[in-house]
């Protein structure tokens, strides 16, 4: 009886004791019952930041991220690898893989280590050139003593009048899609289609449309710096047709790049022609941020001068701006080929004193004029 007293009890007293704990906030007991305390609830760092390492059967392993993850249910976002094995991105995979390779190639010619911050300019420089030669060169980044500041471009989309008329409706399609795509870019404004419309009757093209001149002529009339022309070649003599987007510098009025794909075997179909506008708009993207950046006078009243540029383009008051004539074309007589153009002729210099929101800019001239609508204006130095 004694003994079973004594038991009861110390049992008597264990649950006192646990249930004082609980009762004033104490995380011992939750901790002896496994459950982690309040304060543990909320995380104040996020997961990936905890640098937490385990020992398994004499390996250290390390959290990492899950790359099943939001593919399969259930899936947890990290866990835990050994130590070495942990998940990499591709983009980071690309960087570690370009790092290792152009550092053992330069060691290799060297014979010693390269500076990290020399390994990660030759990196940059590597992934630079994959995207140029991918034609998403307007996205190379800028290094040191890379160009102006100016980085907005205003842009047209244009179905090309030469397109058959049964595949016009297709065309536009195309056009809509592809203008839609741009337009949620962060450094490109695309002109609405009514202004595409209006600017076609306006500018009064005679010809094809790829003619410079009437690149040229649109792109005054739309205030633009690039035009991209959409077109469908039509099925014909067993071929399935083919879509075709053309990037044109409205400045030179020549043509930067083109994308040529075959339609589908089923043939051109609105979802085709879609897919096609929406697979490459990055690539067309890239191509309009890589042409030459430039304005226009838009009218002269008052002593000021009405520029068609604005924050959009990176402009900011002060800045000093290059009004030139563009340099003529120069033409090889025998073969009639193009072989480039002459330096651009000064005209004169303007110094910007407002800016009228994203798309506009107020300036002043510092030397030559009188300017006039369509003048061209480039980046001072």
């Amino acid at each position: 009886m004694p003994k079973k007293f004594a038991l009861m009890l110390r049992l008597g007293l264990l649950l006192l004791v646990s249930a004082a704990l609980l009762s004033g906030g104490c995380s011992t007991v939750k901790k002896w019952a496994g459950y982690g305390s309040d304060d543990e609830d909320e995380e104040t760092v996020p997961p990936e930041a905890r640098q937490e390492t385990v020992m398994i059967d004499g390996k250290p392993y390390v959290r990492s991220k899950n790359p099943y993850w939001l593919t399969y249910p259930e899936q947890p976002e990290y866990l835990y690898v050994e130590k070495g094995k942990e998940f990499v991105g591709a983009q980071q995979y690309l960087v570690n893989s370009l790092a290792k390779a152009l550092g053992r190639e330069k060691e290799k010619a060297a014979g010693k280590t390269i500076p990290p911050d020399k390994l990660q300019e030759m990196v940059r420089a590597e992934v630079d050139r994959i995207l140029r030669e991918q034609g998403l060169g307007g996205f190379v980044s800028q290094g040191k003593g890379g160009g102006a500041g100016y980085v907005g471009r205003a842009v047209a989309v244009i179905p090309d009048l030469d397109t058959p008329k049964s595949f016009d409706g297709l065309n536009r399609t195309m056009a809509m899609a592809l203008g839609n795509a741009m337009g949620k870019t962060k450094d490109l404004k695309v002109s609405a289609p009514e202004s595409v419309q209006e600017a076609l009757r306006k500018a009064g093209v005679a010809g094809k449309l790829t003619l410079g001149p009437n690149i040229k002529a649109l792109g005054d009339a739309l205030g633009v710096q690039g035009i991209v022309l959409t077109g469908i070649m039509p099925p014909e003599g067993g071929t399935q047709g083919a879509m075709v987007l053309q990037v044109y510098d409205t400045f030179t009025g020549v043509q930067e790049e083109a994308i040529v794909a075959p339609a589908a075997s089923g043939g051109v179909r609105p979802e085709s022609v879609t897919k096609f506008a929406q697979d490459n708009y990055l690539r067309v993207a890239g191509n309009l941020t890589r042409i030459a950046w430039f304005g226009r006078v838009e009218f002269v009243k008052e002593g000021k001068v009405y520029l068609s540029l604005g924050q959009n383009s990176g402009l900011k008051v002060g800045d000093r701006l290059k009004v030139v004539e563009p340099g003529k074309e120069v033409v090889n007589p025998k073969t009639h080929s193009v072989l480039g153009y002459t330096a651009d002729v000064p005209q004169g210099e303007i110094k910007v004193t407002e800016l009228l929101g994203n798309s506009g800019a107020v300036g002043l001239a510092m030397s030559g004029g009188p300017f006039k609508a369509n003048d061209k204006v480039k980046a001072g130095k």
